[in-house]
């Protein structure tokens, strides 16, 4: 049935047979879709290899090579051209790396727990053909059993809320029946017990990880498939309990996917592809699939394997095809993590949106409170700056800081402080966000205070996508909580590499592959710069950088594929014909081909005097609102919050 795949060439089981010509020669490279620390170098051991070799003063490097992910290279080798070299290269693997890692020295929890879970799958091609003497069963199986005690003991309670943990429990359960015979049922009970704990605390209501890294989402994600597949639980409701946290990861993951088909770069994670997980989860459990999945033929080989499903290239095929749902739902509102997400269609030419305002989550964390991502017909436009690396670095720093993400600073005094690779000084408290759609609008609006030396600030920024004009509005307000503190507002925005950023008279233009998209900002400065991009681990590009500096507490930003936009600040009084202050109603108008929209914002409750507003004459009452003037000079007025 692999051949199948191969024949068609399908890109991943390619990759894997081409890495395991590689592996044969003692040569090593990790490139495949979901390494946590990739790296294109390959490192090749001439005299046999050395388990604690660690290249590049990076000791994540190290940390890959002895996960052992790279045994199902091998493994679907053998399937695709039935050379017994391929299982031969996998003992000789895993007997060098027993034979030379007798102690825990050079071994982490999280490393063994994913090196158990390739081994399983490997030790059960060479039983089947016979691949194993006596004297080799029994010493992979003391392996094992040293491996297995090591992950309880070592086990700290901070990996219930840590994709360790899960790691961790994922690998032990999928090979503990190996030493079965040896180990005390009281380790499977305390392991069974810290699963349970891990889905309820780390996977969210609405199915996000609480980190809110989409690598880390995915490796949680396909370890607790692979238990759930293998069907290694005897405990039933453990079992229900792992089918109902798979489904809501897998109805969420699609939101942190922008229509160019990668994930957004939230916190520490890389641009991943993940058709692959999106296709064989939504055949294994007969889920639709949005349609921006189903574009070609993918398999995440490892869940295919631990399900036992025997499939075709053909039925495969087919069989996406009937899950693709055109209806699938294009909102995600994550109330528990505060991200906020929205797809105006599930195709590569579709606009995106994703905001967040919410607690950190762990060490991935970045400082990015209202960071926001934006896609507009296909094209990403804002992005967030990756991470790069996990050494100790300067660069490291850098890209977890505010700046590198697109987010508000005042006073020149970015929020919060980073430390080292995994820990913050201080980090700014989100307080709220709201969220409306119906079918002319999709809005959020998040709140954050912003504590400095010198005063305490209240962050408010306003996504409004305006579906007709597929065009995206970003205001920011600021309220000065303290005594006349504030002085000015930066706000960054970070381009797509592949956009060149020019200024102009009125605007920015933001030319990429052949189309032109406009940027309209209200700051009296405006500054384009080179900045850094990690799309994934150990791979730096430049990109242009989106400076807007001003004055005053209230700014706007306009995203649109429209060049003949105005748009202006418009004035905001009171029915008693009063002008009222931007702090407590602001106000703005775009006008595109003759039709005007008029946005207000009120971010401060309205106590004295009268509380009805009139923008531009139009009346208006509530916190945010739209009222649409077209060409006939008729209004429609909507109110939002």
């Amino acid at each position: 049935m692999k051949r199948t795949f191969f024949d068609k060439q399908e890109a991943n089981i390619m990759l894997m047979h081409t890495n395991s010509q590689l592996l044969l020669e003692n040569k090593f490279q990790f490139i495949h879709p979901y390494d946590m620390e990739p790296c294109r170098d390959i490192i090749a051991f001439v005299d046999g290899i050395d388990w604690t070799h660690v290249p590049f003063e990076d000791e994540e490097w190290n940390y890959m090579l002895n996960r052992q992910e790279y045994l199902l290279d091998l493994c679907m080798s053998f399937d695709i051209s039935g050379d017994i070299c391929y299982l031969q290269k996998g003992k000789d693997l895993v007997l060098d790396w027993i034979t030379k890692n007798q102690t825990t020295e050079n071994w982490r929890t999280i490393d063994t727990g994913i090196r158990l879970m390739y081994w399983e799958i490997m030790i059960r091609y060479l039983d089947q053909e016979l691949l194993l003497s006596v004297p080799d069963n029994e010493k992979i199986k003391q392996s094992i059993y040293q491996q297995l005690n090591y992950l309880d003991d070592d086990y700290i309670e901070k990996y219930d809320l840590s994709n360790w943990g899960i790691l961790i429990v994922a690998g032990f359960f999928i090979i503990s029946h190996r030493a079965s015979d040896m180990c005390e049922s009281s380790v499977y009970r305390r392991m069974l017990s810290r699963l349970t704990h891990q889905l309820h605390l780390q996977i969210q209501p609405s199915g996000n990880h609480w980190e809110q890294s989409p690598l880390y989402f995915m490796e949680v994600l396909r370890s607790i498939v692979c238990i759930h597949q293998s069907d290694v639980l005897k405990d039933y409701p453990v079992q229900i309990l792992l089918e109902e946290k798979i489904l809501s990861m897998y109805h969420f993951m699609p939101h942190f996917v922008t229509p160019e088909g990668t994930t957004i770069l939230q916190g520490d994670t890389d641009e991943m592809r993940i058709d692959d997980v999106m296709q064989t989860l939504s055949l294994l459990y007969q889920q639709s699939l949005p349609p921006l999945f189903a574009n070609h033929v993918t398999v995440d080989y490892l869940l295919l394997y631990f399900s036992h499903r025997e499939i075709d290239y053909s039925t495969w095929e087919k069989n996406i095809i009937q899950c693709v749902d055109e209806e699938f739902p294009k909102t995600m509102t994550d109330d528990f993590t505060g991200n906020y997400y929205y797809h105006n269609d599930w195709d590569s030419m579709s606009s995106y949106a994703h905001l967040y305002n919410g607690p950190l989550g762990s060490g991935h964390g970045h400082l990015s409170l209202c960071h926001i991502d934006v896609t507009l017909g296909g094209d990403n436009i804002l992005v967030d700056s990756g991470r790069l690396t996990y050494v100790e670095s300067p660069l490291r720093y850098l890209l977890k800081e505010a700046p590198q993400h697109n987010t508000v600073v005042i006073n020149s005094h970015p929020f919060g402080e980073v430390v080292d690779s995994w820990g913050f000084e201080a980090v700014p408290t989100s307080l709220s966000n709201r969220v409306y759609e119906d079918d002319r609008f999709w809005s959020v609006r998040s709140a954050y205070i912003d504590t400095q030396v010198n005063g305490d600030f209240k962050v408010v920024r306003t996504v409004l996508y305006i579906k007709e004009l597929d065009s995206f509005i970003i205001l920011d307000q600021v309220v000065d909580i303290g005594d006349n503190a504030f002085s000015n507002m930066t706000r960054y925005f970070n381009l797509n590499p592949k956009i060149k950023a020019r200024q102009e008279q009125d605007h920015v233009s933001l030319d990429i592959k052949n189309k032109r998209y406009y940027a309209y900002f209200s700051e009296e400065s405006i500054h384009v710069e080179e900045s850094f991009f990690a799309p994934t681990y150990n791979d730096l590009v430049v990109n242009e950088k989106i400076m807007a500096t001003s004055s005053q507490p209230t700014q706007y930003t306009v995203l649109t594929k429209y060049s003949n936009v105005v748009v202006k600040e418009t004035t905001v009084q009171k029915t008693d014909n009063k002008l009222c202050s931007e702090e407590k109603c602001y106000g703005m108008a775009i006008t595109i081909d003759g039709q005007e929209w008029l946005i207000y914002s009120m971010i401060e409750d309205t106590y004295s005097g009268h509380k009805l507003y009139k923008i531009d004459g139009h009346p208006v009452y509530g916190q945010f609102g739209v009222v649409k003037i077209d060409r006939n000079n008729e209004e429609n007025y909507m109110r939002l919050f």
